[in-house]
């Protein structure tokens, strides 16, 4: 699956693909990756702003999951 964009919210792009989800701050180029079991792969934030991020993963992953299966029906 290619990489999906969610939303754009205050300079920073959420996007997704079958795999993960990442957050970028379109200003200052820093991202966190976070695997769909909530592991981070990538971070350049600090403490605070991660720990920002993981509640907000949280928060949004039940409509990436559903995006992900609307994503599939479009392609089958």
């Amino acid at each position: 699956m290619e990489r999906r964009e969610f939303c754009l919210k205050d300079n920073i792009l959420i996007t997704y693909n079958a795999e993960n989800v990442c957050f970028e701050d379109q200003r200052t180029a820093e991202a966190i990756l976070f695997n769909n079991d909530g592991t981070i792969s990538i971070n350049n934030f600090d403490e605070a702003t991660t720990e920002y991020y993981k509640k907000y993963f949280k928060k949004i992953y039940p409509s990436v999951t559903m995006l992900r299966s609307l994503d599939s029906l479009e392609s089958a």
